[in-house]
Order: C-alpha cells, then structure tokens, then sequence
C-alpha cells in the first residue's frame, strides 16, 4: 500500500477512534458531571418516592428520598428477550419479532453463548460499569418489572447508595430525566422489533435517573473532563475531515461520514470567502450550542434535558474544529503554494530562441560600452534623456528613480534576518543596492527565488525595513506584495498594469506565502502564468514595479502622476506580452 494511502487509514482510524471517545465521554460522562456540579450549592427537597413520581422534578434537583432502598443489580443479567419459548421444537412464524427467526434450540444456545463471554474477567469489568442499580420504596413487593427510578450507571454507585441508605435511612440525590426507555421503545418500532411487555409498560411512566450526592465531583475533575473529551472529539473530527479520499473509506467509514463536515477545507481548499464563510459558521455553532446546553437543556438548571445537553455539547466541538480547520487549510494551501509541483504549475512555458541567440550576441557586442556605463550607473542615459527631453514642461512627469551598486555596502541586521528567510526558500545570495527617489536615497537587498518566479526586496528607509515582493504574468500583468509600513501604499489595489496586494505586519516567509497565493489567483483570473527570471533582470523588474505602483496610486485617486510608456528589457509599460526564451 502506498505511503499516502496508509497514511490517510492510520488517520482516518485514529480520527475515528478520538471522536468516539470524546462523543461518548462527553456527553455521557463530563456533561452530567457538570451539571452536577453547577447545581451542587441547592437545598434539598424532603420527598418520598411516590411523590417523586407524581410531583416530578420542581423546584430543586436535588431530593433527599426517606422511604428508598436499593435494589443493586444481580450478578447475571437477564435476557428476557432471548427465553426460550415453549414450542422449542416448532418453527416459529414470520412476523412476531425476533424470536421469529430463532427456534428455542437457538435461543437457549444464544443465552448461553452471551452467558458465558459475559462471565469474562475483562467482560464483567465492563459490566460492572453499565449496570444499574434500582430505587424503590422500602416494604415495595413486587416482581422484576424495571422501575421508573434508577441510579446512575456503576455497580460501585449502587454499593455506595445502599451503604448510605442503611447509615442514615434516606438517599440524598441528583433527579435528571432518563428519556432512555422511550428512545429504545422508539428505536425498536422503527426497526420492527419486539420488546418484552413489562419493559412496554415501564417505559410508558415518567422515568428518573438519581446521583448520591456524596459522589458529587469536584469543579476541577468536572472541567478536566470536559476539557478531555471536547480536545479529543475536536482532534478526531480534525483528522477525520484532513485525511483525503480513498479505499480507507470501506474499512473507516465513521471517519468518511464526519469527515464530510471538513470537505470544504480539505487539502488547503476554499479561498478568503470560504474561510469567512467557515469562521462564520463555526461562530454560529457556538451560538447555538449556548442555546441547546443552556437554554434548551437547561444546563445548571433545576429544569434540565440532557439530550439537549449532549446536543450542545456536540455544536460547541463542530464550532470548535471548523476555527481550527481554517487555521489549518491556510496553513496547508500556504505550503502548498510554497511546493515546487504548485511552482511547476504557474511557471510560464519556454519557448526556443535558436535563430536569434546569434544576432543577441552581435548586439550585445555592439552595445558592450553602453552596458558597461549601465552597470555603473545603474542608468541607461539614451533612455533617462529620451525620458528628460520629454518630461521638460511637466513638474508631475514621473521619472525613473536611480539605481546604483554601491561598494562595501552592508545591509541591516533586520533585513539581513529576512534576507536569510527567503535563502530557505531556494532564493539567491542578495545583492545590496541603492534607490534614489528624488533627493532621498535608500538601501535595497534583492533576491530572486522560488525557481525564479520572485523578486525579493528590503527596503531601509530611516532605519525601517520594508518588504516587498514582485512577479510578472506572460501577458506582462506586474503583481507586487507588500507589507504595511509603507506610507503611500496602505490599501490593495489594481488596474490594467498591476496587482498591488497590502498585507498587515507579516513575516518574510508569511508575505511570500501570500504573494504566491494572490499570485496563483490573478494567474488563474487571467489565464496566464508567471514568467521566469533572470538574476541579471533586477534592474528591470524594480523599475517596472516603481512605476506600476505609481499608476496604481494614480488611478486609485491616491496621487497625481503622468506616466509616459516605457520599456524594461523584455517588459514594458503599458502591459504587454512578455518574451519567453529558452537557451538551447
């Protein structure tokens, strides 16, 4: 079996198995124990049983009984639905339940097969602790018909109430409503089962379930299980809902139904909407758990439902994991945007360049002088006085800022620590340079990385390191990140030229996270990919994106500029296709 595939069944299983855990403790063991210890500061009501029966449940929860006794559960249990019946040797008909299907022969084997496993040490460990005692009036004869007034599940629990009834002569207790008997009445008529008369008849009265208040847990044990079973419910659905699809699902399948309730966030899907979306209606869960534990269920109340109880506990665990699995499908679709198979999948296609590799090289010969002053200067001087001459009359044209490689230039410890975050992305050793706009110069770091696809940079302006990270599309759309401590970029933005995406106090790995992920957006919007570059393109692309960014600014209504068209290399502005070459 693959890795993958076992990975998802040793998941899938866990996740099954701490859901069940925490479904079954928390709403069978650690909510009624918080019930009963919100509730244990309430005076006892002085009653006798009968007239528990007829009164009820009113205003206390907490009853002392003067006339109970125990009746503690029998070592072997009955099996009143399994007696064999008179006929043993006749068929019986189809139709009567489910003895119809099982002769006396096999009914008496069956009770002596369960008998027999039931008699197990570990068996009746298990036993011990589901059997239920029962309380009835002293002098009470009667035959074994179940009565309306039990103990909690425990033989433990039964011993100790019969210890205090023959010490003081009464039983001082918690009264719940026990609904189970209607359940199981309700259940077999579904299922077309038929169920011994006298239980017919008990379950047809108002049923009680009693806790000896000298049981009573501590707040502390009661919030240590209520902490337990909600982390183990809310981890098992998580893991229940991460693992992805498979053959798994035949042999997991309560993993494959709760994980339905995570489909939506699986493997890092959904975008910003959906995780609203799921943060909103993780938020409403809790809501209403509020309203099922303690409106409904009365939780903490004298009037109480513990289905209602059990029903908000539930909610409160849903509420819980859908704001966990938000955290983490953007913790997931952010390393997936950083794989190199979802890189492979926005990297432009490369086409050959065999019949002009030649005549680049006579070029780049032709104009070595020009190219050596470039990599001085940092300027083209055909193109800053091509640009010169033509912005003379204007006082708003927008000139390109310049660019220089300063000699034994040291970057800042701070730029240098994010410099060192992008390096662990596969980004290059960077390049400290310097930007003067106007009569301000600063210093910049540049790195390109992630295969290529980014340009990294720190911006130092009066000892404040800024971020910033640009990519372009095939159809020349510049997509640039930043975060906000630049003061004339504090809200997102776009037009025909470029994608300008703010992100509030993150981190170098965080912002290249996101700028891979708004990335791999706009790709997707636009049917592009992004375009490979070259080490040797920096000067290029910083220019570009200064001047993108001052078009943003400018149709945003932010400032006043007039931009002229220009061209970068293989970019320009306005937008256009980019040249995709490929050595060959």
């Amino acid at each position: 079996m693959p890795f993958s595939k076992r990975r998802n069944t040793r998941r899938a299983a866990v996740g099954s198995v701490l859901f069940l855990a925490g479904l079954l403790c928390g709403t069978l063991v650690a909510i009624p124990k918080l019930h009963r210890v919100m509730l244990s500061e309430q005076v006892p009501v002085d009653l006798t049983c009968a007239e528990l029966m007829q009164r009820g449940i009113s205003e206390s929860s907490v009853v002392r009984l003067t006339d109970a006794t125990i009746v503690e559960p029998t070592d072997e249990l009955e099996f009143a639905m399994l007696e064999p019946d008179p006929n043993a040797t006749q068929t019986l008909p189809v139709g009567s339940g489910m003895r119809a299907w099982m002769s006396g022969d096999k009914v008496a084997l069956a009770k002596s097969t369960i008998a027999d496993a039931l008699k197990h040490p570990r068996s009746k460990k298990m036993m011990d602790q589901l059997v239920r005692g029962e309380v009835v009036p002293r002098g009470f004869i009667g035959d074994s018909v179940p009565q309306p007034l039990k103990l909690t599940p425990g033989r433990e629990i039964a011993a100790h109430a019969l210890d205090e009834v023959k010490a003081t002569g009464t039983l001082t207790a918690f009264v719940t409503e026990d609904p189970t008997s209607q359940w199981i009445v309700q259940s077999a008529e579904l299922l077309d089962l038929t169920l011994p008369t006298p239980f017919l008849k008990s379950a047809e009265l108002d049923q009680y379930s009693l806790h000896p208040i000298s049981l009573t847990e501590s707040k502390t044990n009661a919030g240590i299980w209520i902490g337990a079973s909600v982390l183990a419910m809310t981890t098992g659905w998580l893991f229940c809902s991460s693992a992805g699809w498979g053959l798994w699902i035949l042999f997991c399948p309560i993993a494959a139904i709760v994980g339905v309730f995570g489909l939506p966030l699986r493997s890092g899907r959904g975008n910003r909407v959906t995780w609203m979306l799921a943060i909103f209606a993780g938020a409403s869960c809790l809501v209403a758990a509020y309203g099922l534990a303690f409106v409904l269920g009365g939780l903490g109340q004298t009037q109480s439902t513990w289905a209602w109880q059990a029903a908000g506990f539930i909610a409160a665990c849903a509420g819980l994991a859908l704001w966990l699995g938000v955290r983490g499908s953007v913790k997931t679709k952010r390393s997936l945007a950083l794989s190199p198979r979802s890189l492979d999948e926005l990297i432009a296609p490369e086409k050959g360049r065999a019949k002009t590799k030649a005549k680049r090289k006579r070029a780049s010969k032709a104009n070595q002088g020009e190219e050596e002053q470039y990599a001085t200067t940092g300027v083209r001087q055909d193109k800053l006085k091509e640009t010169l001459d033509k912005n003379a009359s204007y006082s708003r044209k927008y000139l390109d800022p310049r660019l220089s490689v300063p000699a034994n230039a040291v970057a800042s410890p701070e730029a240098t620590e994010h410099n060192l975050q992008w390096q662990k992305s596969d980004f290059e050793e960077p390049l400290l340079v310097e930007i003067g706009r106007g009569d301000a110069a600063c210093s910049v770091t540049i790195q390109v990385g992630c295969q290529s696809l980014v340009l990294a940079m720190t911006d130092e302006v009066e000892g404040e390191v800024r971020l910033r990270m640009v990519s372009v599309l095939d159809d020349g759309h510049c997509l640039v990140s930043v975060d906000d401590s630049y003061p004339d970029l504090q809200a997102s933005g776009s037009n025909d030229q470029a994608t300008l995406s703010v992100f509030e106090s993150v981190s170098a790995q965080k912002l290249l996270a996101n700028h891979l992920e708004q990335s791999a957006n706009v790709a997707e919007q636009r049917h592009a990919r992004l375009v490979t570059l070259d080490s040797n393109e920096w000067r290029d692309v910083v220019l570009l994106s200064e001047r993108v960014l001052k078009s943003i600014l400018h149709d945003e209504g932010h400032q006043k500029w007039d931009i002229c068209d220009m061209t970068y290399g293989r970019f320009t502005y306005p937008a256009q296709p980019v040249r995709i070459y490929q050595e060959v």
